[in-house]
């Protein structure tokens, strides 16, 4: 299931944190892409553009070795 999440208006743009999913309305997207770094207010997770895109990258593969491990249950009649 690819669900894409839904952003409230004014949180759109906003730094959010990938942990726990804290938007910070100080800082943008596009500053992170720029450079900036935060720590979430929240969980006290240290984010910047890199960090951000390699946990980007994880959840990507994860997703798709969660579905090959689902295809390959039901090929051999598991559920």
């Amino acid at each position: 299931m690819n669900a894409t999440p839904v952003v409230a208006p004014e949180l759109a743009g906003a730094a959010t944190c990938p942990s726990c999913h804290t938007a910070d309305l100080s800082l943008t997207d596009s500053a992170v892409a720029a450079g900036a770094d935060w720590r979430c207010r929240r969980c006290g997770q240290q984010w910047d553009a890199g960090r951000l895109t390699k946990v980007a990258a994880y959840a990507v593969w994860e997703s798709e070795r969660a579905s090959a491990a689902s295809r390959a249950n039901s090929v051999r009649g598991e559920v």
